[in-house]
C-alpha cells in the first residue's frame, strides 16, 4: 500500500515529525512481520507549517509515489491540501493538528480531538472549580492551532462560568523562544489565571519565563511533551493541561505491545503523537481487511472509506483495561473522533491525571464537561 506522510521534519516542529513517523514506521513493521500488508511510507516535509511546502510535497507524493493513504499533520498545511485530498481521493488521517477547517472534508478524518477547541470547556470548568476566585483571564496562543478555542470559545465560556473577563490575549509566532514581551504584557494585565494554546517547546519556554518573571497564577495549557518539560525544568511542575492525552502506562493489552515495541525500536517511551500515527496505520490495515473480506479492491480508496463509514469503530491504545483494548468511534458526518480527555498536572516532569473531562455541545453548561466518578 503506497502511503504518504506530510510532517514537520525540519524547523521548530521537527520533534513532531520524528515521533509521528516513528509511530507509523513501527506499525508498518509490525504488520509486515505478521504477514499483513506492505505499508510503504513516503514522507514529505512541510517545514513546520509552511503551506507551499505542504502543497508541493503532496503533489510530488501523488505523482511520483502514487500514494493512496495520507497521514498529515498541523492545521494550516492540512487545511491547504484539502482540495488535493479530494481530487486524488487520498484516504487521509490527521492525528496531530486537528482544526475546524478540516471537519467534514471528503476523505479526511481527524484521529484526535479538535486541538484546543474540544477540551476548552472542561479545562475552564476545572479551573473555575479549583480557583473559584479567579475572574481575570489571560490567553496566549498562535495562529496555527487552537484559534477558535483561543478567540471565541475560551472568552465565552470563561464569562459564562465566572462572570469575569479576558484581560489579555497574546499571539506569538510558532517556535518562539523569547517570551519576554508577551510575559511583560500578561503580567501588567494582572490576570488571576493564564490559559495557553501554544504547543511544542513553545509551552516550555512560556511557562519558564512566566515563573522567572514572578507570575505565580495558575497556568493551563492544551498539551504536554517531554521535550517542553525539559525546556521548562522544575517550573513545569506548576503547569496543568487538558487534552486527549496518551498514557504510556495504560494496561490495555494492545498498548502494552505498542510500548514494548516502541522502546525496543527507539530506546525511549512513546508519546501521544507517535501513538496516534501508529493507530492510523493499523486502522488502514483493518479497512483493507474489511474490503477484501467483502470481495472488493483494497487499492480503491472509495471502498476503504465506505468500509469506515459502514463501521466507524476501531480498537485503540486509549482507554480499555488490562483485559481489553480501548475502542474509539468516528463521527461519519464530521469526520471527527471521540477519545478520552482529562485535566492533568505535571509532577516531577511527568503528567498525573486529575479530572476526566468530555466534549460538550455549544451552549451547554461547561460544568457538564467534568466527568463525575
Amino acid at each position: 500500500m503506497p502511503a504518504g506522510m506530510l510532517l514537520a521534519m525540519t524547523g521548530q516542529g521537527s520533534f513532531f515529525g520524528e515521533v509521528m513517523s516513528s509511530g507509523a514506521k513501527l506499525a508498518a513493521a509490525q504488520i509486515n512481520a505478521a504477514e499483513g500488508f506492505d505499508y510503504q511510507i513516503n514522507i514529505a516535509d512541510h517545514k513546520s507549517g509552511d503551506v507551499p511546502a505542504a502543497l508541493s510535497g503532496v503533489r510530488e507524493m501523488t505523482s511520483r509515489n502514487g500514494i493512496k493513504i495520507l497521514q498529515t499533520s498541523y492545521g494550516a498545511p492540512s487545511e491547504a491540501i484539502v482540495p488535493l485530498i479530494e481530487q486524488n481521493k487520498l484516504l487521509s488521517f490527521n492525528g496531530g493538528g486537528s482544526s475546524p477547517g478540516q471537519v467534514g472534508k471528503p476523505f479526511l478524518y481527524q484521529t484526535r480531538m479538535i486541538f484546543g477547541d474540544d477540551p476548552t470547556p472542561g479545562m475552564l470548568a476545572w479551573l473555575n472549580e479549583n480557583y473559584p476566585d479567579a475572574k481575570r483571564l489571560a490567553i496566549v496562543g498562535t495562529q496555527e492551532n487552537g484559534v477558535l478555542g483561543r478567540t471565541e470559545i475560551a472568552p465565552r465560556v470563561w464569562t459564562q462560568l465566572t462572570g469575569g473577563e479576558v484581560v489579555a490575549s497574546e499571539q506569538h509566532d510558532v517556535g518562539a523562544t523569547d517570551f519576554r514581551s508577551v510575559v511583560a504584557r500578561v503580567k501588567s494585565a494582572t490576570p488571576d489565571a493564564i490559559v495557553t494554546y501554544s504547543f511544542g517547546d513553545d509551552v516550555g519556554y512560556l511557562v519558564k519565563q512566566l515563573r522567572e518573571a514572578n507570575v505565580t497564577v495558575p497556568v493551563m495549557g492544551i498539551e504536554f511533551t517531554d521535550q517542553a518539560a525539559a525546556v521548562a525544568g522544575e517550573t513545569y511542575d506548576t503547569y496543568n493541561f487538558a487534552t486527549d492525552y496518551y498514557d504510556v502506562n495504560n494496561p490495555n493489552p494492545w498498548n502494552k505491545i505498542f510500548v514494548e515495541g516502541y522502546r525496543e525500536a527507539y530506546g525511549e517511551d512513546p508519546e501521544y503523537y507517535g501513538a496516534n500515527y501508529y493507530e492510523q496505520v493499523f486502522w488502514t490495515w483493518e479497512l483493507v481487511r474489511r474490503v477484501i473480506a467483502d470481495g472488493g479492491d483494497p487499492m480503491d480508496t472509495e471502498q476503504l472509506e465506505q468500509a469506515l463509514i459502514d463501521d466507524p469503530t476501531f480498537p485503540s491504545l486509549y482507554g480499555g483495561s488490562a483485559d481489553e483494548v480501548g475502542r474509539v468511534e468516528f463521527d461519519v458526518q464530521e469526520h471527527t473522533i471521540s477519545k478520552p480527555m482529562a485535566v492533568f498536572q505535571v509532577e516531577g516532569g511527568k503528567p498525573v491525571q486529575l479530572q476526566a473531562i468530555t466534549k460538550v455541545d455549544d451552549g451547554a453548561d461547561p460544568r457538564s464537561a467534568l466527568v463525575k466518578e
